[in-house]
């Protein structure tokens, strides 16, 4: 579960698994590719082997044949070469086993090189093979010529035995190819986080700006890229936002002192008024007014500063600045003509 959450919120994860998806399509498909090329190589290496092994199971019987030949010429005799003599040469040295190593289920034969019988039509009288159908089933057929001699070796085998020849490469191949995806995924992963990293730590110091933290450090970019100009934005972002809360707390200082003062005022009223008590009785109706507008605006800098904005704090501000001129205007008339106040 945990992982699942980490990819849902993890920009590096999500791009990282949509390449490593494309990645592993176009790899499959390459794969698949090399396992058939690798397959019909395989295939063609097994047929070539069949043949080079035929034709040196021919030249050996061929020498074989010679050397017998020239004894008997030597003994003043006459060798004739026959079908039997040739299959005998083949059982007495193990030929047919030779080519079983190679091909388990091969079968070697001996034919006239003579187009008149079935033998030789089906295995031919020149060197080379053919792929045929025999009772359902695919089979191989492979022909080498004894010398220039009236005799060829025909080797007969199922498609399966040259299917299956080494089938060891073609899992080697498929394993090679899954470790160069493999690490190929971990480089991919690599180059996204490390690109993206930029993009973590903004994230983060946004963040903690926004909870409050106006000191919270942000790098200078020195890259170009979008990552770079998104980081040098933010750095000015911040910049403009503490110096905007540096004017914001100076005005609330100021006018935080002009509270007090004005404080000090109504205090010098209230204890004129034991004094003047018929002028203070006529004034205080005039005065409740702006008094009760600077106690209003100022409790409302003093409690909402830091979500008031430059405006509204311009306009509380000429409020209090207006109210306490009609309050000195009241207080000069006063002074000046008590009797009629």
């Amino acid at each position: 579960m945990k992982l699942i959450e980490k990819i849902h919120t993890s920009f590096t994860w999500q791009l990282t698994l949509w390449v490593a998806g494309f990645v592993l399509v176009i790899s499959g498909v390459v794969i698949f590719l090399l396992a058939r090329f690798s397959q019909d190589s395989i295939h063609q290496e097994s047929i070539d082997t069949t043949q080079q092994a035929l034709e040196n199971t021919a030249l050996r019987i061929n020498n074989m044949l010679t050397q017998a030949e020239m004894t008997a010429r030597m003994e003043h005799q006459t060798l004739r070469v026959t079908r039997g003599r040739i299959e005998r040469l083949v059982e007495e040295n193990g030929f047919e086993n030779t080519i079983r190593q190679a091909l388990p289920h091969a079968e070697l034969f001996v034919s006239r090189r003579d187009s008149s019988q079935l033998s030789s039509y089906i295995a031919g009288d020149e060197q080379g093979y053919r792929r045929m159908f025999y009772e359902g089933r695919e089979i191989f057929i492979f022909s080498q010529p004894i010398g220039e001699r009236a005799f060829s070796l025909a080797v007969v085998c199922p498609a399966q035995d040259i299917y299956e020849y080494n089938p060891g490469v073609q899992w080697f191949l498929l394993l090679r190819g899954g470790i160069g995806v493999l690490i190929l995924l971990f480089i991919i992963f690599l180059v996204v986080a490390r690109h993206l990293r930029p993009v973590h730590l903004l994230a983060d110091a946004a963040q903690s700006i926004a909870n409050g933290n106006l000191d919270t450090p942000i790098p200078e970019a020195h890259h170009e890229h979008e990552t770079g100009r998104l980081q040098n934005s933010l750095k000015k972002m911040q910049t403009s936002l503490a110096t905007y809360m540096a004017e914001m707390q100076q005005k609330q200082e100021t006018l935080s002192q002009q509270n007090t003062e004005l404080q000090a005022a109504y205090s010098e009223a209230q204890a004129y008024e034991t004094l003047r008590e018929k002028v203070l009785s006529n004034m205080t109706d005039r005065m409740a007014a702006p008094v009760a507008k600077i106690s209003h605006s100022t409790e409302t800098v003093c409690r909402e500063y830091n979500s008031l904005s430059k405006t509204e704090m311009t306009v509380l501000q000429a409020d209090i600045m207006q109210a306490t001129q009609t309050i000195i205007e009241l207080l000069d008339q006063l002074m000046e003509n008590p009797s009629q106040s």
